[in-house]
């Protein structure tokens, strides 16, 4: 696979400069806002293949940047598409923006350009696994939140090219560079996967999950690939035998519960899980890491209140009472976890908060550990991984 950076920058002036020390195998050059742009000076503030591309439109002048030294340029296809380009200089392209639509596959394939590329937009996960059906033939690249399922582990299964926003994203769905980096790796020419894991939540296309799992299943050595699966119900992503485990996010920590065939102690103590994979002999398993992960951060508090009363709150609760703290939990409304209404939080004077909340609220100048992310929850987000990790592994002996 080579990754390829986007520029889609307001100016020439500032693509320009965007460019210039990139870590990736490709750089893209969306230029059809820019005007008339100078064409050697393109080629000279970057020594790595350059692809120009006008969406929506074509290059006004295709040869003279072949001429100037320009790799490839972009050709948007349509029924009927003639050519005057080398097309071992074309990548060949066709976007669907809203509806997904495979029909064109077998026409642009007939081209034989150097890349033929689609982009869709998988609404289902059934549409989604389709697509990647074509990733070992052509570039796919599933657009949107829900298409972020097919778009990570694509070139995982043979897709050629994978495209990243340097700054600015250029198309819905597309990751930053520095996310490909960590889910890709140095070395991408030999990516390769056999199983796929996913987080597991509505939405989830914000989640950092994908940039912890994949290098950790680089780091021993894994076949597998961890994507997003962000969709409205728990069991369209739970029914597809091809996952082998799931990060469980909200709102399915709970329900979730009722998929797994059999539950860590974890998972048992605090009435929810965020840890679901399928094992070699067919049954399910579910635990809950977040225990794992806030034991590994709290220390040992004498007195600790927990804003919230999901999920989470229930694993923090957990831990909690495994280091022997008091612990007090507030909530905006009652649910199954007794708590305390929010508002009395303000008086807390122990010496920890843990604020499981999905939204920021004005807190007492007390050491908190947050679990939102963004938000600062990034810190128990990886703390928890470890555990999940290794469960993700064991359900491959």
């Amino acid at each position: 696979m080579k990754l390829v950076t986007t520029i889609y920058e307001e100016t020439f002036d500032a693509a320009l400069s965007a460019m210039r020390a990139l870590d990736c195998d490709m750089i893209e050059l969306r230029a059809e806002h820019l005007g008339a742009i100078d064409l050697h000076a393109l080629r000279a503030a970057t020594s790595r293949p350059i692809i120009l591309t006008y969406r929506g439109g074509f290059a006004p002048a295709p040869l003279d940047a072949i001429a100037a030294g320009i790799d490839f340029i972009d050709v948007e296809w349509q029924p009927g598409l003639r050519l005057d380009i080398p097309r071992e200089r074309v990548i060949l392209s066709h976007h669907d923006f809203k509806g997904f639509d495979l029909a064109p596959i077998p026409a642009m394939r007939a081209y034989g350009c150097a890349y033929t590329k689609l982009a869709v937009a998988p609404r289902t996960m059934a549409e989604n696994f389709a697509l990647l059906e074509h990733a070992k033939d052509i570039t796919v690249i599933g657009m949107g939140e829900q298409g972020l399922f097919s778009r990570i582990p694509a070139p995982f299964l043979g897709s050629e090219l994978t495209f990243v926003a340097a700054t600015n994203s250029a198309a819905p769905g597309q990751l930053t560079l520095g996310k490909a980096l960590a889910i890709y790796g140095e070395h991408r020419e030999t990516l390769h996967a056999k199983h796929i894991f996913a987080i597991a939540g509505n939405p989830a296309g914000h989640s950092l999950s994908p940039t912890i799992h994949n290098p950790l299943f680089r780091k021993h050595g894994v076949d597998a690939a961890y994507t997003i699966a962000s969709f409205e119900t728990f069991e369209e992503i739970v029914s597809r035998a091809e996952i082998r485990g799931l990060s469980i996010t909200a709102p399915f920590k709970e329900i979730a519960m009722k998929y797994a065939d059999r539950l860590g102690e974890n998972a048992r103590a605090a009435g929810a899980i965020n840890t679901l994979v399928r094992l070699s002999d067919g049954t399910t398993f579910g635990d809950n890491t977040d225990v794992d992960g806030f034991l590994a951060l709290i220390g040992k508090p004498t007195n600790v209140a927990i804003a919230g009363a999901g999920g989470t709150a229930r694993a923090a609760l957990v831990a909690c009472q495994r280091v022997g703290a008091n612990v007090r939990v507030f909530n905006r409304s009652e649910r199954e976890l007794a708590s305390e209404p929010l508002e009395n939080l303000q008086s807390f004077d122990g010496d920890l908060i843990i604020d499981t909340l999905p939204v920021a609220i004005p807190l007492p100048d007390i050491r908190t550990i947050t679990a939102r992310y963004p938000g600062g929850g990034e810190a128990l987000l990886q703390a928890q991984a470890i555990r999940q990790n290794e469960i993700f592994l064991e359900a491959l002996k």
